[in-house]
C-alpha cells in the first residue's frame, strides 16, 4: 500500500501536461513516476487520437486506460484494446459536407479508424508534416460510409468565434466543443471527457472523492465537474478556472507535479 493507493489523477494533455513547447517537463515526469510507484493511477484525457498519444510514451508513463477523442474513446494501451467507442451519428455527416461547400474559410479534418483525413487543408494541417501517424489528404468516397470518431473544424480564434454559433444553429445541433483557440471538436451526442471519466472510474472501481482531474479548456469542464477534486492550470480559460476547486501553476511550471505534491 503506497500513499497514493486508490487515487486516480487524470490530466488533459495540450497546455496542461504538455508545456507550450509540446514536451513533458522533467518535474512532471518524475512526479508521475513517483505517484505510480506509490500506488496511484495516472492517465490522460485528450482530444488526441491513439497514435498521437502513444508518441509521448517516451516522455510520460500512464498506468490506466486513456480517454481519447474528447471522450469518444476509452483505450487501454497496456492491453492494446478499445474499452469503449462511440461514433458520430450518420445523419450529422451532411453538416460537415455543407461546411466544406459553404464555409471555405474553415479547415476540416475527419478522424476515422485512427486515420486523419484532411478534408480541407489549412495552415494548421501543416502540423502533420512533423507527425509519424497516418494522414490522408482528401476524402476518399469510402470514408463517408465508415464510422467517424471525431471531426475538427479549424480556424483562427476570431474566425471560429464567428462561425461556432453559426455551425451550432444552422448546420448541426449535435454535440461539439472547443478544445482550443483554433479547434471546434465535433463528436457523438452523449460523449464528453466527463462522461468518459465516470465510465473509467467505474471500470477501475475508484470512488469520485478519490478522482482528481486537471485541464485548461472548454472541453475539460465536464471532466473537472465529474472529478472529486478539480484543478485548472494558470493558463486555462477563465470559464475553466471559475468551476475548478484549485488553480495550479501553468503548463510551463510542472502543474502535474504541483497537484501530486501539494493537493493529492
Amino acid at each position: 500500500m503506497g500513499k497514493y493507493t486508490g487515487k486516480l489523477l487524470v490530466s488533459d494533455m495540450d497546455a496542461t501536461l504538455l508545456s507550450s513547447d509540446h514536451t513533458v517537463s522533467e518535474g512532471n515526469r518524475e512526479a508521475i513516476l513517483n505517484f505510480i510507484k506509490e500506488g496511484g493511477m495516472f492517465t490522460i484525457a485528450s482530444g488526441r487520437m491513439e497514435p498521437a498519444v502513444r508518441h509521448y510514451f517516451s516522455q510520460m508513463t500512464i498506468n490506466a486506460p486513456a480517454i481519447l477523442h474528447n471522450g469518444a474513446k476509452l483505450y487501454d494501451f497496456a492491453e492494446n484494446k478499445t474499452l469503449y467507442e462511440k461514433s458520430i451519428e450518420e445523419d450529422r455527416k451532411s453538416a460537415i459536407k455543407r461546411v466544406y461547400n459553404e464555409l471555405p474559410e474553415i479547415g476540416l479534418e475527419v478522424y476515422a479508424n485512427e486515420i486523419v483525413y484532411v478534408y480541407r487543408p489549412c495552415a494548421e494541417t501543416e502540423r502533420f508534416k512533423t507527425r509519424s501517424y497516418d494522414v490522408v489528404y482528401g476524402m476518399p468516397d469510402k470514408v463517408w460510409s465508415e464510422p467517424w470518431t471525431k471531426v475538427l473544424l479549424i480556424g483562427e480564434r476570431e474566425l471560429l468565434d464567428k462561425y461556432e454559433p453559426v455551425y451550432r444553429s444552422e448546420y448541426d445541433s449535435g454535440y461539439c466543443v472547443r478544445s482550443g483557440d483554433k479547434y471546434l471538436d465535433v463528436v457523438a451526442n452523449g460523449v464528453s471527457k466527463g462522461i468518459a471519466l465516470e465510465r473509467l472510474s467505474a471500470i477501475l472501481g475508484i470512488k469520485k472523492e478519490n478522482v482528481y482531474a486537471v485541464g485548461d479548456n472548454m472541453n475539460d469542464i465536464d471532466m473537472l465537474k465529474a472529478a472529486g477534486t478539480s484543478c485548472a492550470v494558470a493558463n486555462a480559460e477563465n470559464a475553466v478556472k471559475e468551476i475548478a476547486d484549485f488553480e495550479v501553476p501553468s503548463c510551463n511550471s510542472s502543474a502535474i507535479r504541483y497537484i501530486i505534491e501539494n493537493i493529492i
